[in-house]
This record gives structure tokens, sequence and C-alpha cells, in this order.
């Protein structure tokens, strides 16, 4: 039998609300429209895909406004930069209906660099001794699994045909 996905919490829109407030950011349709995107998305989009998918509902936005609504986004919490093994940043919605996040973490093609969330609650428990955070203050602790998928591994087990 194959294996059941977590489901995911609902990311709520007025968590996202009250977060941009709180923080004193000003709550436009453009930064709704791309917190709905990334809310929307399980695939941790890039900046260029979250334009497109927001382009259809106001197409005369930018890239230059996305990628500066997400950096306002980031630093308030709303959104996760999740830039592993990425020469471009990728994104996720970080609120849950709750208004706060929840930690988790994610296994990351080194070939095709899908990522995708992984549900092991014990990865959550993990803890970094403060002996060995060299003065850091720890905010959070996420495991990052990094090897091959399964679309990737069977695209080089099938043998290629050569035309004759």
């Amino acid at each position: 039998m194959g294996r059941r996905k977590r489901a995911r919490p609902r990311l709520s829109e007025e968590a996202f609300v009250a977060r941009c407030r709180a923080h004193g950011l000003a709550v436009t349709e453009q930064r709704r429209r791309i917190f709905a995107a990334l809310a929307a998305s399980r695939d941790h989009p890039s900046a260029e895909q979250i334009h497109r998918a927001v382009r259809e509902r106001l197409p005369n936005l930018s890239l230059a406004t996305v990628y500066k609504n997400l950096e306002a986004l980031r630093r308030i919490g709303a959104v996760s930069d999740v830039n592993t093994l990425h020469d471009q940043g990728r994104y996720e919605a970080a609120l849950l209906a709750t208004g706060k996040g929840e930690p988790h973490h994610r296994l990351v093609c080194v070939s095709c660099k899908r990522i995708l969330d992984l549900p092991d609650k014990g990865f959550d428990a993990l803890r970094v001794s403060p002996s060995l955070t060299q003065g850091f203050e720890v905010r959070a602790v996420r495991v990052q699994v990094e090897g091959v998928c399964p679309q990737c591994r069977r695209k080089r087990r099938s043998p290629r045909r050569r035309k004759p």
C-alpha cells in the first residue's frame, strides 16, 4: 500500500492579514495574491513561478514587485525562503490558521531540484545545544534530506533508444 501524505494544516488569510498589520505592513492586493499563490502551492515555487500565477489576476504585476513583496513577507515571517540547492530562491507560505508556522523538514532531489515536505515528527524534537551555537540565537531547526527522487532514478535506469 502506498504511503499517505500528511495533510498540511490550512493556511489562513486572516493570520496573514493580522501578521502584516502587526508588523506595520500594508495589506495590498498584490501581497494577498502572492500569499494566496504560495498557500495554494505544494511545490515551493520560485518568484518567477509565483509571478506567472499571480499575473493571471494582476496582469500589470512586475517580477520586481513580486521579489520585493516576497522579501517583505519573509521579514515578517509570513513567507519562508526555501533556498536549498538552487540558483534561484524558492518559497512557501509560512502561516497556518493559528497565525504561526509549523516546523517541517524537506526532501530535496539533487538532480531535478524538486522539494517535498518530509513529514517526520521525530525531527521536530531536534535541538541544538547552546554550547554549539557559537552565539547564534537559534530560531528553528530543520532537516534537509538530499537524494535522487523516484522520477530521476527511473530516468537513469531506462535505456535510451537510438534512432536507426
